[in-house]
């Protein structure tokens, strides 16, 4: 009987792990490929976008796993990746490997205390009303870019 549960349960794994590779194949078609460089100086350009980039992984986080930064050759310019389902794929083994990857960038302003303390009941939706409200009062936003993961590949 265990036996037949042990089999059962590697069957299901094995048919969800196919279906996740076919369907980020798919989204990986429409990814828009993107330097590093570029996501960092346009990062409201490419928010909300699923972005392909290749580079070299700098660190990846010790305590948790969740999380790793991806250099871009040739320069100091790295991103934060959120690795999401893919937590414990990556571990300090895989610093200095090449990485191809594919997720949706993500754009947060970070210090919308600020915001708050000139205007408490803004209701910004977007990191752009954010930002826009931001520079209405005069302050300067501190927008925080990142990736999260939906597909890679290590060389």
């Amino acid at each position: 009987m265990m036996r037949k549960v042990i089999l059962l349960l590697l069957v299901v794994l094995a048919s969800c792990g196919s279906r996740t590779d076919s369907s980020m194949a798919a989204g990986e078609d429409r990814a828009v490929v993107a330097p590093i460089s570029e996501l960092l100086s346009n990062p409201l350009e490419y928010d909300s976008k699923t972005v392909k980039i290749e580079g070299v992984i700098s660190h990846v986080c010790r305590h948790s796993g969740d999380k790793m930064r991806v250099l871009q050759d040739g320069t100091d310019l790295s991103i934060q990746v959120m690795l999401g389902e893919f937590t414990g794929s990556f571990d300090t083994e895989s610093e200095g490997l090449r990485v191809s990857l594919t997720g949706l960038l993500v754009t947060e302003v970070t210090n919308l205390d600020e915001l708050s303390a000139h205007d408490e009941h803004h209701d910004c939706e977007t990191t752009i009303e954010a930002i826009e409200a931001m520079k209405a009062w005069g302050l300067d936003p501190d927008i925080r870019t990142y990736i999260t993961l939906n597909h890679y590949e290590t060389r």
